[in-house]
């Protein structure tokens, strides 16, 4: 029995190394693929021509030539899908370009009944009639000013003028739009023309509006032709020495959330053997750039200091695009549908497996308050699936190594990646043999924690795929660790330390065990927190007191208030030396750590925990989910804090054979606890936690060994304060540090 069970385990160990070995490899692919790239910068003189609900999927040779030849001509133009959202509505065209004026997501004027406000006009520009290009002013200026009351990130238009004006530079915007991207604080216009001539395209900057595609059927066909002609007669006037950027500035029409058309041409890209796809350090996605790096990419390319508001970075050419102009026009459009297919499904998938464990726990334990003993086959279905459950967090993100995204039907590829990964992942787990209890949990967790570690080093590639990943469509996180994954990544994390421990005081090690606590809690911070990983400063601030808690537990030390205290400090410090280093560097390639460091220093870090906080107090009002997540982690809380009490019976059985059990649910529940308060997801992300570990703690439950033994307390795990705990031999005859014999010969299903 042993030999089997060792050969199992082999086996089990051998299937996940296979597993992680695929998530390097695909990595390594992807990472070599983007080192061919040749990263510079766009120069002056650049005329950027603004298209208001521009996407990939309209442009097609027989239906935009001039910008399908943009793509095709010489080297090919430089492409990448915009993220232009910048409201939770339908967009508006002056959204977009208000957004270009201050450099953070902006709001144009609405209706009573929410419809978007036409954009002003300009006047005042030469002798009266556009075409001077003398000194304008936008119309109705106070107006837009002013609409920003409704925008959570209180922007002011008319920075990109302001900054351009004070470099003492020559700028020049044609068309009303333009104006608008351009005018100054006061809503003036240095110079400004309506028609396109060559005297209006002689300044470093020049800002062109494009038009707008309307919504849809003949009139769509009709805009979209117009904008093309207008396009190509704007090219034509264009010597090789100038660099045009086509921009999408908002979504198309009808409210389904798109990317834009983002598209460079000039001497960057003609230096270049190939054709490139567009990169930039806000978002560390190739092919993937934002609308709100265009003005600090203007003013890059006239040496202009960007101000402190801006939230963008200059965009720059990465690597290799596919030359075939058709293959580059599909596969940046894949990034819209795809990600579309992930927000239409990721929600539904959260509430069927919250609720789908809510349902199978709650009668697990109605059934044994009522005395029931299941029946064989009902515990062996529980066990399967709680084995399953426990294995979703790690196949939500080895999902993405299918390339479901490639198949033509993407709802049923999803789907048919995520079972598949479900049952791959679930192998190693299963020949696992089911004692000690905490064996499978130390194996899940390690696991998943693993694979996000690998990730976060690589770039975080999986999360693009992933339902808990990133969303390039509404642009609030591109890499690094989100709120989703920080919650699974943490629990994970604790769960692997807290099972870690409880193997090594079986062995006696009870030191190894609090040495084993602090290096896989280090780990995890570090990876959490490093700008460059996980890049997420709140977690920090959660992880490290749900550590010390654990810590503390397994190193028999008492948690006093004065600890507790020393403990915040130091979460507080340690992320804030992360925030400092990451704002040493240069501003363009700061995360969202330095640029709160940015914050402070110039007295506006207020606003952005005001808005975090909001958000944080809103997720209670998320309905059934965010109710039921808030009644669980309560239950969890007076449960953990009294058991034996309150507590069902397989639970105190867990608790007496897993001697950190305790001190474990503990430190989740704490980190979560925290993580709701510090992040803006709220009661979100106790959510995400409580998913990735309840079907661990149910697999231990169910496979508890059913004695009789007094529940009123849990097994210490803690030695008094003033005499630490000594390694000690392991008991005799397979007996546990609890005193409970383990039984290593049964063979329940894994």
């Amino acid at each position: 029995m042993i030999d089997e069970r060792r050969r199992r385990a082999g086996i089990a160990v051998a299937w996940a190394a296979v597993l992680l070995c695929l998530v390097v490899g695909s990595a390594a692919a992807q990472i070599a693929g983007r080192s061919g790239g040749d990263v510079r910068p766009v120069r002056a003189p650049v005329v950027v021509i603004g298209v208001a609900g521009l996407a990939w999927g309209d442009i097609r040779e027989d239906q935009t030539p001039h910008l399908w030849r943009l793509l095709t001509g010489g080297a090919g133009a430089a492409a990448g899908a915009a993220t232009v959202r910048t409201t939770g509505g339908s967009a508006c065209a002056a959204d977009g370009w208000l957004s270009l004026s201050a450099g953070q997501s902006s709001a144009g004027p609405r209706s009573d009944e929410g419809e978007c406000e036409p954009l002003p006009k300009v006047t005042g520009a030469g002798d009266g009639d556009g075409r001077g290009g003398g000194e304008a002013r936008v119309g109705r200026w106070d107006e837009l000013v002013e609409a920003q009351s409704r925008s959570e990130f209180s922007p002011h238009p008319g920075e990109l003028g302001k900054a351009l004006a004070e470099h003492e530079g020559c700028e020049t915007a044609i068309g009303p739009a333009a104006a608008v991207a351009l005018a100054r604080p006061d809503g003036t216009v240095a110079r400004y023309s309506a028609t396109v001539d060559d005297a209006a395209l002689r300044c470093p900057v020049t800002v062109i509006d494009g038009g707008q595609v309307v919504e849809s059927g003949s009139g769509r066909l009709n805009s979209l032709a117009r904008i093309d002609a207008f396009a190509g007669s704007v090219l034509e006037r264009l010597d090789g020495g100038t660099t045009v950027l086509v921009q999408g500035v908002t979504e198309p029409p009808g409210g389904t959330p798109h990317l834009a058309v983002s598209m460079v041409a000039g001497p960057a890209t003609a230096s270049r053997d190939d054709p490139a796809l567009l990169t930039v350090t806000s978002t560390r996605w190739g092919g993937v750039v934002r609308l709100l790096d265009v003005p600090s990419t203007i003013l890059d390319a006239v040496g202009a200091p960007e101000p402190a508001e801006f939230s963008g970075a200059p965009i720059s050419l990465g690597r290799a695009r596919p030359a075939d102009p058709t293959t580059t026009v599909h596969e940046l459009g894949a990034v819209t549908t795809t990600d579309q297919t992930l927000r239409r499904w990721a929600g539904l998938l959260l509430l069927v497996v919250a609720t789908t464990q809510f349902v199978l726990y709650g009668a697990a334990v109605i059934t044994a308050r009522r005395g029931r003993t299941p029946k064989p086959w009902q515990k062996r279905g529980f066990i399967y699936a709680a084995l399953v459950l426990s294995v979703l967090p790690a196949s939500v993100y080895l999902m993405s190594l299918t390339r479901w995204w490639h198949a033509p039907f993407q709802d049923a590829a999803l789907w048919g990646a995520l079972l598949f990964t479900l049952a791959v992942t679930a192998v190693p787990v299963w020949l696992l043999p089911a004692r000690p209890l905490w064996r499978v949990p130390l194996a899940v967790s390690l696991l998943t924690f693993s694979v996000l570690v690998v990730d976060a080093a690589t770039g975080t590639l999986l999360h693009r795929a992933s339902p808990f990943g990133p969303s390039a469509l509404y642009g609030g996180r591109y890499y690094g660790f989100g709120n989703s994954t920080f919650a699974v990544f943490s629990v994970a994390a604790l769960v692997l330390a807290g099972a870690a421990a409880a193997e090594l005081i079986e062995r006696g090690r009870r030191r190894a065990a609090t040495a084993a606590v602090a290096v896989i809690g280090a780990v995890a911070v570090g990876v959490d927190t490093w700008p460059s990983w996980g890049a997420d400063v709140g977690g920090g601030l959660a992880l490290i007191p749900g550590v010390a808690v654990l810590g503390f537990a397994v190193a028999g030390v008492r948690l006093t208030l004065v600890r507790l205290i020393a403990v915040g400090s130091a979460a507080v410090a340690a992320v804030a030396a992360v925030a400092v280093a990451d704002w040493l560097r240069p501003a363009a390639s700061r995360t969202h750590a330095g640029r709160f460091v940015q914050d402070v220093l110039e007295g506006q870090a207020w606003q952005l925990v005001e808005r975090k906080a909001g958000y944080a107090l809103g997720s209670l009002a998320g309905g059934p989910l965010a109710w039921g997540t808030a009644l669980v982690l309560a239950v969890l809380v007076v449960t953990v804090a009294w058991p034996g009490r309150f507590s069902p019976g397989c639970l105190d059985a867990a608790l007496r054979a897993w001697p950190t059990l305790r001190p474990t649910l503990a430190a989740v529940l704490t980190t979560c606890a925290i993580g709701a308060v510090v992040n803006d997801y709220g009661i979100r992300l106790v959510t995400f936690g409580l998913v990735t570990l309840l079907p661990l703690v149910a697999l231990t439950c169910a496979r508890a060994p059913a004695d009789r033994a007094p529940a009123d307390r849990p097994p210490a795990t803690r030695a008094p304060a003033d005499r630490p705990p000594a390694d000690r031999e392991p008991r005799s005859g397979g007996e546990t540090a609890t005193g409970a014999r383990a039984d290593v010969s049964r063979t329940e299903p894994s």
